[in-house]
């Protein structure tokens, strides 16, 4: 049964006019009206929105940037081991053999300063909290690792930041200016 509009438009300004728009009231007029039950819904948001501040938010102040660039974070893909690649080793400054042991977890994070550590967030476009989440969860052995392995493959000891770059061979110069906090 469809209603003439004269009548929709009165059921819709009786539900307007009424003191309180809560649940209550929705779901009576929604009980009594069934057929109504879209523009009800529809009139609650408007009645909702319109008692809402109409000033213009500043996009450019420091709140709205803070937030902005926080939501810009969050709303990526998860971090994955693919973003662990060659370019985000040159944009932070370590030979890429570095960034691929920080992929496996193969370093423990607790040797990792913060700044570098926001370096390597920046640089994977991801923020610092997903990126120790990442790097604290427990090491896997590679796909198809024991696949000719004479005996069953382990994954080894994590090192330390400053160990893993000397190995990688990074001078000592480097390491120090790599892992310097200020």
């Amino acid at each position: 049964m469809t209603r003439p509009v004269e009548d929709v438009e009165n059921i819709l300004a009786a539900f307007a006019i009424e003191p309180s728009h809560d649940k209550a009231t929705l779901d009576r007029y929604m009980t009594t009206y069934p057929d109504l039950q879209t523009d009800l819904l529809d009139l609650v948001l408007e009645l909702e929105l319109d008692g809402e501040n109409d000033t213009p938010i500043d996009m450019e102040s420091p709140l709205v940037l803070a937030s902005w660039n926080r939501y810009s974070l969050s709303s990526t893909a998860p971090l994955t081991a693919k973003g662990f690649t060659k370019e985000v080793a040159v944009s932070i400054g370590v030979r890429t053999m570095v960034v691929m042991q920080l992929r496996d977890r193969a370093v423990q994070i607790a040797s990792i300063p913060s700044r570098f550590l926001s370096r390597l967030a920046e640089a994977l476009s991801t923020s610092v909290d997903e990126l120790t989440a990442y790097l604290s969860e427990p090491r896997t052995l590679a796909t198809g690792a024991s696949y000719k392995a004479d005996g069953k493959p382990s994954v080894g000891p994590q090192l330390t930041l400053p160990e893993l770059l000397a190995q990688c061979g990074h001078s000592p110069d480097e390491i120090a200016q790599l892992l310097e906090e200020a």
